[in-house]
């Protein structure tokens, strides 16, 4: 077993956090592919709730473990690949008007890359209107602290509560809204990025396509990772 899934073995039993500090469950289990390497650690998020977490979404910092929401990953994939067919495109051009290639190879990989960018731009709409629907959810998941907060409020003011108890939830609540408001922010970015490309023409002698240049574009904020290297 490699180093990277043995060094998980020590989180099973223990709650872990998303990368916003929030608690969603814990750890129950890891599961490895078939060299042996971490696949997937399993959590429970209580009420009969279970969550399959792939490689790419762990990320251990000293004791903590941290989980990476799905819609980040998907986020930086696409702007990655997105990115690299663009920058693909340029270079083929270059070669091309540098007189590095025949025409007939610059057709041929112009015709791959087309299609990659298609196949892109599909996922460019399936990616956008995830995270509209995760927009709108974190606002209602919002709104329902807020309201909740205001109850607390009105009771501590009637004295139905006492200070301390007020001070307790408020402070979970505020700390929750605050959260949220982070993961909103982080996805609003997302979708900023994917919706609204700069677009850039590429030209053949033959054909043309329309492309997105996302490298004007601020990057989306990576979470820090550690990479756990096996032993010899």
């Amino acid at each position: 077993m490699g180093v990277q899934a043995e060094a998980l073995r020590r989180f099973i039993g223990k709650p872990a956090k998303d990368i916003y500090g929030r608690y969603i469950g814990y750890v129950v289990g890891i599961t490895l592919d078939a060299d042996g390497r971490l696949h997937s650690i399993g959590v429970d998020r209580g009420g009969g709730l279970f969550e399959e977490f792939l490689r790419s979404q762990i990320v251990v910092e000293g004791d903590n473990l941290l989980l990476i929401p799905s819609w980040k990953i998907r986020a930086e994939n696409f702007r990655r690949e997105y990115s690299l067919t663009n920058s693909r495109f340029q270079a083929l051009d270059e070669l091309l008007k540098n007189k590095e290639i025949p025409e007939h190879v610059y057709e041929e990989l112009y015709k791959e890359y087309k299609d990659s960018m298609v196949k892109l731009e599909e996922t460019q709409k399936e990616l956008a209107e995830k995270l509209t629907r995760k927009i709108s959810e974190i606002d209602n998941h919002i709104k329902h602290l807020e309201k909740f907060l205001g109850h607390l409020k009105v009771q501590h003011k009637t004295g139905e509560i006492n200070d301390e108890t007020y001070k307790t939830a408020s402070d979970y609540l505020l700390s929750g809204i605050k959260k949220a408001l982070q993961e909103r922010e982080d996805i609003k970015k997302s979708l900023e990025y994917v919706t609204m490309p700069e677009q850039q023409q590429f030209s053949s002698s033959t054909s043309t396509t329309t492309t997105t240049d996302l490298t004007s574009h601020e990057e989306i904020n990576r979470p820090i990772v550690v990479h756990l290297q096996d032993e010899d």
